[in-house]
């Protein structure tokens, strides 16, 4: 496309701000709304693997992300009753494997890396999106505080309840999907390091749920995030201030490591996860949604946010390679569905393996080698955007398993 044409990106998140670092690696003027008064994101850590720091160095942040990310070690899974060994994923051997290594972030500090390459003046604070109109030149942009902005095109990068996407495709709201996570961050010191071992990144599996903890920033904190399948979810926020004593009734009898660390807990959220139905509706004309705009999925394989990254490199890589923006965009949507409904439908194959309630069963199926804990993400990690940014991509089957518990809907 012409290097004069700004491309307005609504979503100062994640996805949005990687968007504006990646088009800017083109050529490409961008303007960023964001809604919040000041930049940041709810939760407190966000992981990045190979395919999706990849896209991150392609645009430039090699040295920054380098600087501000821990080197994942991999997770560690145990029974969440008897603390016994279920699995190991190897995540130190990721940079030879793949090309790339596997970074854990504050989300804090991700963020400050993505704006701290932008002009400030390109980032437009307390924008928060209400409506749109769809001109044949221009989509008009109208603001909570009275701005108006027409757009010659316009990325779609404001999240799970994406005003954009309410627009395009009307009331497709993200449904509640029968799970619910709590998060919490501890300060590193007062963790017992025992509780941690061996590689300070465990998951405990219980019947219909797993709690995550992990150190980040160097140990400064360790982040918690847990998730379990319940109905009981009635709150209408997305993340609503949590009770550490119901937070501790949702893993009864754990063992000794796991309670410890729940006996720390003072404070803590609770989200409700919401999707919606894998579908095809990632924009139209001169509106091209990304993130979980365009795809929310579940967060059982860590793709949330490197879905969104690799959107953004290859969206801008489209944009760089036509002449036509609208063009762009189409060949992006061709490119990128196929596997990104890959990648939704492992996440929740894979929160269905994980929340077996016939632990003996899940022990035999992982030794027999027909189940994983984490799944055969293998295909996930080795893809490489800046490569592949314009081929067909080769995903497998994914089947969603029937076991035993209540399974999350979709």
């Amino acid at each position: 496309m012409k290097q004069n044409t700004p491309i307005t990106i609504v979503g100062g998140g994640l996805a949005g701000l990687a968007a504006a670092n990646a088009l800017k690696r083109f050529g490409i003027a961008a303007e960023v709304y964001e809604a919040a008064s000041e930049l940041g994101e709810i939760g407190a850590a966000v992981n990045v693997s190979p395919n999706a720091t990849k896209a991150l160095q392609a645009m430039g942040l090699g040295e920054k992300i380098q600087a501000a990310g821990d080197l994942g070690a991999g997770m560690y899974s145990r029974n969440m009753q008897t603390g016994e060994p279920i699995e190991f994923d190897d995540l130190k051997k990721e940079p030879l494997r793949w090309g790339a290594p596997h970074y854990i972030f504050h989300r804090a500090d991700l963020i400050g890396v993505l704006a701290s390459s932008l002009d400030p003046a390109s980032i437009h604070l307390g924008h928060r999106l209400v409506s749109i109109t769809e001109q044949a030149d221009w989509v008009a942009l109208k603001f909570a505080n009275g701005v108006t902005r027409n757009a010659e095109f316009v990325i779609g990068a404001d999240g799970v309840r994406s005003v954009l996407r309410r627009a395009l495709y009307g009331d497709d709201n993200p449904t509640y999907t029968g799970q619910m996570v709590w998060r919490a961050l501890l300060k590193g010191g007062i963790v017992p390091p025992e509780t941690l071992e061996p590689n300070g990144h465990i998951q405990w599996l219980g019947p219909g749920c797993h709690f995550i903890a992990y150190f980040i920033r160097g140990g400064e904190f360790v982040n918690i995030v847990t998730q379990e399948d319940t109905d009981n979810w009635v709150e209408e926020g997305w993340s609503t201030l949590g009770n550490p004593d119901e937070m501790r009734k949702s893993f009864p009898n754990p063992e000794p490591r796991l309670a410890k660390i729940l006996s720390l807990i003072t404070e803590c959220s609770k989200w409700g996860l919401f999707t919606r139905t894998i579908a095809e509706n990632w924009g139209r004309g001169r509106i091209q949604l990304i993130g979980d705009a365009a795809h929310a999925m579940l967060p059982n394989a860590g793709q949330g946010a490197c879905q969104a990254f690799e959107d953004a490199y290859i969206l801008a890589r489209w944009l760089g390679a036509e002449d036509d923006p609208i063009e762009a965009f189409r060949n992006f949507r061709r490119i990128r569905i196929p596997r990104v409904h890959a990648v939704q439908r492992f996440s929740i194959a894979a929160a269905r393996f994980k929340h077996m309630r016939d632990a003996a069963r899940q022990k035999a199926l992982i030794e027999g080698g027909r189940g994983s804990v984490r799944g055969d993400a293998s295909w996930i990690r080795a893809f490489d955007p800046v490569a592949e940014w314009n081929q067909e991509p080769i995903v497998p089957a994914i089947e969603i398993p029937e076991f035993d518990g209540r399974i999350a809907r979709h």
